[in-house]
């Protein structure tokens, strides 16, 4: 079944979704952007998407089922439980009534807390998307569990496994009185899949949880026994003085383990008959105290993922500099540790948009001072290597901008470095190849269901160097290595070398248009044996504010066309796919509709190889590119590759580069366009 799974990334719908793909469901699993850590993606095709409405129509098309689990968790805010929980609710099933009208049975996970007497947000907000559900007009499974128990570092029971652990004594507030009926989350997840084989004209209302309610005080002790082997000392806090704490807490803003709103439920709990619903699904709970000891096991080792953010040191406060400020500010379980540059009036821009991280202007002394978890350097790139073995050298992991070097001799001082250092991680920055929308690309060219590549088509184009004064550093040889093509195509050499490997051979030609020393155009021919591609770069083309990659690949029945946003496919002259980057999971994401994906696909990699360091572990290997850092061997080979067409280049620009009879299969608007661009660059 095609199964559409909503709060896809969530403790529960995690679950979900890892049953469905083992049990070969097609599992469509909607999450939100800031979905977690880079491990949280769920099991099957993660969708990025939003309650109420941000929900991308491809998540809605062609389902069997839906099990819907997102909801607002925070508890504190009316407005935002009913967006998400009734709101949301309402829209996703107008939604799959209108894209989905064949839908064998809609899942609704609710609440033990959903009842006529409920106080909370939570609670009501449940009952009131019953309601819409009930009158839905398809048949439906209403699931209301007890408190949901289970191994995993997200959710209410974490938080409540911490706190048992972290605390001397148990706190039971109002006594612990309130009664607790669990459920495993692999049992709640085996029940959400067993609604899918009722008979298709049986809608159902299940309460599910043990059959004997527990006093919450047992239910911590067991936490405690399971995690600890011993019990705790109780302590028992009247709730009167709580309520007053939190609400002056949530007042100020400052976050605590516990809301208003899970205290005035706490208040009404009401224990469930749950029998005749286990019946009905002929369900059978794990043993509880076997299936806490399993709960309180965590998927990773403690320090898995941070208890605190990654401190990033950033070495060097220009253009790209922002660009990694403004992520490190937003990425969950990374912080800007500091900013370094040796003009100290490269401070003054950063200071008024706002960051406030330490300043310095020596980089070997804020490294000794600061103390950073990690460091991007985003200075020239005749400074990469002498930056990047300072970080080496101290054990810091760095991400270094690209080029990772200006010539050969360079690469080979970052080859030697990366033999000296194996064990501290060094990315270079051709975040392009990172991009999230490659994965689709990637695979589709990997499944043979498109035949074999017959050729391709690339430009990079921006309006740049539009005139020869001022003289930008760019323009210097001395100081960038070369230009057009090493500073501004290198991310589409690096976006081909992942999707189609090392070329055999390639051969280039060359012009200035306003540099002096330095190419502002270029053509490049890349030669693989089996096809070939073409590539027109230039910074100097006008109407170009915005830099534009794209790459339009033909294969043996259809066409992909790859921009910094999204890939479309072609087949017969139709469109059958589009994916843009907002379709993948990957955290922040600072300009969805441009490179933001690249960027954050990036320095999530970072992360998890920082993670991985930390914890002794290798990094698991993931052949998807949007999983994969560039290491500094990848980006030698790119640059390696650049060196070898600036040496080869021919003085002739104008002989011929492509013999004719390789044009006629490739495709002709896309030739078209390239000879229109090469008519206005050629000088």
């Amino acid at each position: 079944m095609r199964i559409l799974v909503t709060g896809a990334s969530g403790f529960i719908g995690r679950r979900i979704c890892a049953l469905g793909v083992e049990r070969g469901h097609d599992i469509v699993g909607l999450m939100r952007p800031r979905g977690g850590s880079p491990e949280a993606l769920p099991p099957g095709e993660p969708v990025f998407g939003q309650l109420p409405f941000d929900v991308p129509r491809q998540a809605l098309e062609n389902l069997d089922a839906v099990i819907h689990c997102a909801g607002a968790t925070t508890g504190q805010d009316w407005a935002e439980s009913t967006a998400i929980t009734v709101t949301g609710t309402r829209f996703l099933l107008e939604g799959v009534r209108r894209w989905s009208p064949g839908l064998q049975r809609f899942v609704f996970l609710s609440s033990q807390s959903a009842h006529e007497g409920a106080v909370s947000a939570y609670g009501r907000t449940k009952l009131e998307a019953e309601a819409l559900v009930r009158s839905c007009g398809m048949p439906y499974a209403i699931i209301r569990p007890g408190l949901v128990y289970g191994p995993g570092r997200i959710g209410l029971f974490y938080r409540m496994r911490r706190s048992v652990l972290r605390l001397p004594v148990l706190p039971l507030l109002g006594g612990g009185r309130a009664p607790v009926q669990p459920i495993e989350v692999d049992d709640l997840a085996e029940a959400s899949f067993l609604c899918l084989d009722l008979p298709a004209d049986e809608s159902v209302e299940l309460n599910l949880g043990e059959p004997e309610a527990m006093p919450l005080r047992d239910f911590l002790q067991a936490i405690a026994v399971a995690s600890t082997g011993r019990r705790k000392k109780q302590v028992v806090i009247p709730l009167a003085p709580v309520k007053m704490v939190v609400g002056l807490a949530e007042a100020l803003r400052v976050p605590l383990p516990v809301s208003s709103d899970n205290l005035r439920g706490l208040e009404m709990v009401r224990p469930m008959d749950t029998r005749p619903s286990l019946e009905r699904l002929n369900l059978h709970l794990k043993p509880f105290d076997e299936a806490m000891r399993t709960a309180v096991r965590d998927e990773l080792p403690p320090d898995a993922l941070p208890n605190r953010p990654l401190r990033v040191l950033l070495i060097g406060a220009g253009k790209i500099g922002i660009v990694h400020a403004l992520n490190l500010t937003r990425r969950e379980g990374m912080a800007l540790g500091g900013i370094v540059d040796t003009a100290r009036g490269a401070f003054g821009l950063y200071k008024s948009m706002g960051f406030r991280a330490p300043f310095r202007t020596d980089a070997a002394a804020a490294l000794e001072e600061l103390q950073p978890d990690a460091a991007i350097v985003a200075t020239p790139a005749t400074t990469h290597l002498a930056l990047a073995r300072l970080c080496l050298e101290r054990g810091v992991p760095a991400l270094v901008e690209k080029p990772m070097a200006i010539n050969a001799e360079g690469l080979q001082g970052f080859r030697a470095l990366a033999g000296e250092f194996p064990a501290v991680p060094c990315h270079i920055g051709y975040m392009a190849a990172q991009y999230p929308h490659l994965d689709e690309v990637a695979r589709l060219l990997a499944s043979g269901e498109l035949g074999a590549v017959r050729g391709f088509r690339a430009v990079c184009l921006q309006s740049h160097i539009m005139a020869p004064e001022p003289v930008r550093w760019e323009m210097v040889r001395s100081r960038s290595g070369g230009g057009v093509i090493i500073n501004f195509a290198g991310h589409v050499l690096a976006v081909l070398g992942r999707l189609f490997g090392a070329p055999v051979s390639g051969r280039a030609r060359m012009w200035p248009i306003h540099s002096k020393e330095v190419e502002d155009a270029a053509e490049v021919v890349l030669d693989y044996g089996a096809f070939r591609g073409r590539m027109v770069a230039s910074w100097s083309m006008p109407g170009y504010a915005r830099p534009v990659y794209e790459i339009s690949v033909e294969t043996e029945c259809a066409r992909l066309d790859i921009d910094n946003y999204c890939v479309v496919l072609r087949r017969g002259g139709r469109v059958e796919g589009v994916w843009t980057q907002q379709d993948f999971a990957v955290g922040y994401n600072a300009a969805p509709d441009y490179t933001g994906g690249g960027f954050s696909c990036e320095h999530r990699n970072f992360a998890r190889a920082l993670l991985a360091r930390r914890l002794g572990l290798p990094l698991p290997e993931d052949g998807t590119p949007s999983r994969r850092p560039v290491t500094i061997e990848e980006a030698a080979a790119v640059e390696q590759f650049i060196f070898h067409l600036y040496a080869s280049c021919e003085a002739d620009a104008s002989s011929p580069i492509w013999p004719a009879p390789d044009r006629t299969s490739l495709v002709a608007d896309v030739d078209a366009r390239m000879e229109g661009m090469l008519r206005r660059l050629a000088p």
